[in-house]
């Protein structure tokens, strides 16, 4: 693919990923919503909810974008909220574990399964194959390379 018809398929990806924010932009401001998080914590609560491994708080930091520092704030500001928890981690003691608390995890798979059924409708000229591709292809999008 050439560099401007790259940057034409970027244009047209930049426009779908705003349309989407678009109709998960109310969506994203329910979740605790009695908590006042900033975005950056309700980012991290999400990450840590759908982490396939444990997340420790240099795993966070570099998947947010944040210093070290900042972390340390926003999760003392999860923990306070009484959202998140922090454990030992199982492989290596120096390190840390944050996981979701037992009310976060009610509230993010509530959350989630009403923007599910919300979603459905703006998904229905997808196949599921074609919904399939999508959330693998966004699931890519700012990962880390490993």
């Amino acid at each position: 693919m050439t560099a401007p018809a790259r940057d034409e398929a970027l244009r047209r990806v930049l426009e779908g990923v705003i349309a989407a924010g678009r109709l998960l932009g109310e969506a994203r401001r329910r979740p605790f919503a009695a908590a006042a998080l900033t975005s950056s914590q309700l980012e991290a609560l999400f990450v840590v909810s759908h982490a396939t491994a444990p997340v420790t708080p240099g795993a966070l930091a570099s998947r947010l974008g944040l210093t070290a520092g900042a972390i340390t704030q926003l999760v003392d500001g999860l923990k306070r909220a009484g959202l998140v928890e922090q454990t030992p981690h199982p492989d290596d003691a120096r390190s840390r574990v944050i996981r979701l608390s037992d009310s976060a995890r009610r509230e993010v798979d509530a959350f989630e399964a009403e923007v599910v059924a919300d979603m459905r409708r703006h998904v229905s000229r997808l196949t599921d194959d074609e919904l399939d591709q999508l959330g693998r292809l966004l699931s890519k999008v700012g990962a880390e390379d490993e």
